[in-house]
C-alpha cells in the first residue's frame, strides 16, 4: 500500500504537465519501455495524456529455447505524450510481480485486475488516479474478485466493470460485475456458454458486452477448442448469445485471437494481435516440430491484422499486414485517434519493449 502511495506521489510530479499539455509529440516514434527485453501481458492504459505500464514477464536470463524460467516484474513507468520528446519516467515498484491481468481505463483512472506471477493467481483489484485538485495521485484499493482469475479479460459498461474468461480458481466460465458508483462487493452473472476462453477479448457497447476469440486447453488429453467466434451478453437480461464469426485469414485459414487486444471506437469493435490458429493449435496438442521455439517470429504467423467488427449492421472490414501489430500478449489502447500496441510476444518466449503507434484511418473515426 506504501509503495502504490509512491508511485502515485511520483505520478503527481510526472504527470501533473500531462494531464492538461497542449504539447503534441510525434506519436508514431516513441521510446521502447526501459526493460530492454521487453514483457508480455502487463497492466497498461492512460491517465490522462501519460500511458503507464507496469508488470509483465519475459525470460531475461535462460532463454525459453533453453528451458529458461519466465521472471514476473514489479517495474512500473509513465510516458507524458504531451512532452515534445516524451521519455519513459521510471515510477516505485508495484506492490508485487504481476502478469497475465486485466486492466481498464476509466474515468477515473487505471484499474488493475488479478494476474498471475511466480506464486500463482491472484485476485486483487487496485485502481489509480488522480485526486481532484490535479496536483497528486491517490490509490483505491477495491473489493477483491471472488476468486483469482488470470489470463482473462475486462471492461467497463456504464457504471459497472465486467471480468471473465481466463483460468477462473473454480475452473469455471464465471462473469463478474462491480459497481463502480459503490464499490461494494462483486455480483455473478450468467456464465458464458461453450468451451472456456483463455486469453479472450471482452468490450463493451455499453449496453452489451463482447467476448471474443480465446482458447481452453485440456494438457492431459492433449485437446483444445480455439474460439472463433464472438459472444454477445445483454447486460438487461442477464443473458448470452453467439453473434459473429471472426473473419478468416487470407488463405481461408481460421482465427482464434487468442492473445489478441482490441478497443471499442465509434460502434466498432477494433481487434489486432494474437496467435495463429492452426499453428497454435498444433503446438497445444502436441504436433508442432521439435524445434518449434526456434523458429523466425514470421514463421509463428501472429496476427497482424486489424480487424473491425460493427456490431449494429453486422459488417466486417479488415486492414491487412499492418507492421506491428504480429503481436500476443500486447495490449491495445486508443487515445485521440491513435492506436498504440504496447510491448506484447513476438514469437513464444520473446518479448518486445517496442510501443507501436497507428494512425486510425479516417474511415473508422
Amino acid at each position: 500500500m506504501k509503495q502504490l502511495r509512491c508511485l502515485l506521489c511520483l505520478l503527481a510530479g510526472v504527470l501533473s504537465f500531462c494531464l492538461y499539455g497542449q504539447n503534441k509529440p510525434d506519436e508514431k516514434t516513441l521510446p521502447p519501455l526501459p526493460l530492454s527485453l521487453g514483457v508480455s501481458a502487463p497492466f497498461a492504459g492512460f491517465i490522462g495524456n501519460t500511458l503507464v505500464v507496469g508488470g509483465g514477464c519475459n525470460f531475461p536470463d535462460v532463454p525459453a529455447t533453453e528451458g529458461g524460467t519466465k521472471k514476473f516484474y514489479s517495474n512500473a513507468y509513465a510516458l507524458c505524450l504531451e512532452n515534445p520528446s516524451p521519455q519513459w519516467q521510471e515510477l516505485p515498484a508495484l506492490p508485487s510481480s504481476v502478469a497475465y491481468g486485466a486492466s481498464v481505463s476509466t474515468p477515473e483512472g487505471l484499474i488493475c485486475i488479478g494476474g498471475q506471477n511466480e506464486k500463482g493467481s491472484t485476485s486483487t483489484v487496485y485502481l489509480i488516479k488522480p485526486q481532484q485538485d490535479k496536483n497528486g495521485f491517490l490509490t483505491e484499493v477495491l473489493p477483491s474478485l471472488p476468486e483469482s482469475i488470470d489470463n482473462g479479460a475486462a471492461t467497463k459498461a456504464g457504471t459497472a466493470l465486467y471480468v471473465t474468461g481466463g483460468n477462473q480458481q473454480n475452473g469455471g466460465k464465471s462473469l463478474y460485475a462491480l459497481s463502480l458508483s459503490d464499490k461494494m462487493s462483486w455480483k455473478k452473472l450468467a456464465d458464458y456458454p461453450g468451451a472456456k476462453r483463455v486469453q479472450p477479448i471482452l468490450l463493451s457497447s455499453g449496453e452489451a458486452l463482447f467476448l471474443i476469440g480465446g482458447f481452453e486447453s485440456d494438457a492431459v488429453s492433449k485437446q483444445c477448442v480455439l474460439s472463433e467466434t464472438i459472444l454477445k451478453y445483454d447486460i438487461a437480461t442477464d443473458k448470452w448469445e453467439e453473434i459473429a464469426t471472426i473473419p478468416t485469414e487470407k488463405e481461408g485459414e481460421k482465427r482464434c485471437l487468442a492473445g489478441g487486444s482490441g478497443i471499442v471506437h465509434n460502434g466498432k469493435l477494433v481487434l489486432t494481435g494474437g496467435v495463429h490458429y492452426p499453428i497454435f493449435k498444433a503446438a497445444l496438442e502436441g504436433n508442432a516440430p521439435k524445434d518449434y521455439l526456434k523458429k523466425t517470429p514470421e514463421w509463428y504467423r501472429f496476427n497482424d491484422d486489424v480487424l473491425v467488427y460493427d456490431y449494429h449492421t453486422q459488417q466486417w472490414s479488415v486492414f491487412y499486414d499492418i507492421p506491428g501489430m504480429a503481436k500476443a500478449g500486447g495490449i491495445l489502447l486508443e487515445h485521440k485517434g491513435i492506436l498504440y500496441m504496447v510491448c506484447g510476444e513476438v514469437k513464444p518466449g520473446i518479448r518486445t519493449p517496442q510501443i507501436v503507434a497507428w494512425e486510425l484511418p479516417q474511415a473508422l473515426r
